[in-house]
């Protein structure tokens, strides 16, 4: 039997900006600020039209919007589009538009800034860019290495570019605590090609052209979920049904659903602690399973058990933490102003000398997080955070990450408590079987 062929990326561009489309999702269009494609118009309805590749092409369909979604002048509800295809919503003449274009080819000067190989789908402007070396670059935290990351998880001697005498280019690991990558793989010494990336703390450098571009993962990092299914008893019992969902920068998203419903699972499978039988999970662009022993340090869990020392203080556990988790050439007063930093960030001040068993649930929550904040995670998860919390607790908590959000990280949020879901941006129901019977805006799930 013939396999059905994949959809082409396209590139659809609105008055505003362009977005790369890859097959393997759909791609929502409307005035919810978290749609896709937003078109901030008022004759576009809340949820308008959606995009979806089929076999070997895309359709747009028309999701029931008040106005209508328009080609070639007509009214339509399901559509074949392809490149050159140009769609209007809202009215026929001047409702705001937008146009298919095929894939370009990456542009000679710079591929990087259309796509690096590894970021498939992004477009990330580079933070820094630099000639080539011509000769050996050493990298590190320590101010005087020739490229300086200001990073905790970066060693003061951390890694080296070599310029070859055959005019290409190795990376060498300088027995860091935290490791050097070469496409998501860790390396002691590797040769660099064009277009590889180098993973070192929060940077990634890749050679492109005659440059050194350099990418600061600041943390506002988006999560693609595509299709993750997980089965067990050899394949008799379904714990997650082919689960897929967007979840955008600075978003907090909570996942809520009965026992039975694979929360648990598709926690384990978004972390990569325990990868999906089948699917995707994509993290800024790049495969997260594929390039996990890098992106795993990106990534914060609060599990539901408190793991803290009840006999320390807190300002002591943070240290040990810090230590832990920081190289060995850590000053005692960097580590000192990153744990009191995160003391800061939590609202904590007040508790850093208290010992972690006396202080209120919520507070050891609190504390939990702190420990996870220490190496700036871009993706924070939390199992269960107000389990056991007496509802002023559980709201104080679910504030506390909507904070987190709004300060540039992605949250997720596994929960059975259904009293503060209003702070979320998203909301995702698992039914048991692990389907998804809603994923939205918390204020649209009961009409739905």
């Amino acid at each position: 039997m013939a396999q059905p062929s994949v959809a082409p990326e396209l590139v659809l561009e609105t008055e505003t900006g362009s977005t790369v489309m890859i097959p393997g999702r759909d791609y929502h269009v409307g005035r919810d600020p978290r749609s896709d494609i937003v078109l901030d118009d008022d004759r576009v309805s809340w949820h308008h039209a959606v995009l979806k590749p089929e076999d070997g092409h895309w359709t747009i369909e028309d999701e029931n919007s008040t106005n209508g979604t328009y080609a070639d002048g007509r009214r339509i509800h399901e559509w074949d589009v392809g490149p050159g295809s140009v769609i209007r919503f809202g009215n026929p003449s001047d409702g705001p538009r937008v146009v298919l274009l095929g894939r370009p080819a990456p542009a000679p000067e710079r591929p990087s800034a259309v796509s690096m190989p590894a970021l498939t789908g992004t477009y990330r402007q580079p933070t820094t860019v630099r000639p080539l070396p011509t000769r050996t670059v050493r990298i590190g935290r320590a101010g005087d290495n020739d490229l300086v990351i200001d990073d905790l998880v970066v060693s003061r001697r951390h890694a080296e570019l070599r310029a070859l005498p055959d005019g290409t280019y190795e990376i060498t690991d300088l027995g860091s605590h935290n490791g050097t990558y070469l496409n998501g793989r860790p390396v002691t010494t590797a040769p660099v090609a064009q277009g590889d990336i180098v993973g070192i703390g929060h940077s990634a450098f890749c050679l492109v052209g005659d440059e050194l571009q350099e990418y600061v993962d600041t943390g506002e990092v988006s999560l693609d979920v595509q299709d993750l299914a997980v089965a067990v008893d050899r394949g008799r019992k379904t714990l997650l049904d082919h689960v897929s969902f967007p979840v955008g920068e600075k978003c907090l998203l909570a996942v809520v659903g009965p026992s039975g419903a694979g929360k648990s699972t598709l926690l384990n499978a978004l972390t990569g602690q325990r990868p999906a039988d089948h699917g995707t999970v994509l993290y800024d662009g790049r495969d997260l399973y594929r390039d996990y022993a890098e992106l795993r340090q990106r990534i914060g869990l609060v599990p539901q058990d408190d793991i803290l020392h009840a006999q320390l203080t807190v300002r002591k556990a943070l240290s040990y933490a810090a230590e832990l988790r920081f190289p060995q050439d850590t000053a005692k007063a960097e580590r000192r102003a990153r744990v009191d930093e995160v003391i800061r960030e939590l609202g904590l001040e007040q508790r850093a000398n208290q010992p972690v068993h006396s202080l209120s649930g919520g507070q050891r929550k609190r504390v939990s997080v702190a420990l996870e904040l220490l190496t700036k995670p871009s993706l924070l998860f939390l199992d269960e955070p107000t389990s056991g919390l007496d509802p002023g607790m559980d709201r104080s908590v679910m504030h506390m990450l909507r904070g987190l959000a709004d300060d540039g990280r992605t949250v997720i949020v596994v929960t059975h408590s259904v009293l503060s879901l209003d702070v979320c941006d998203r909301l995702l129901v698992l039914a048991p079987g692990g389907k998804i019977a809603y994923y939205g805006p918390p204020e649209d799930a009961l009409a739905f």
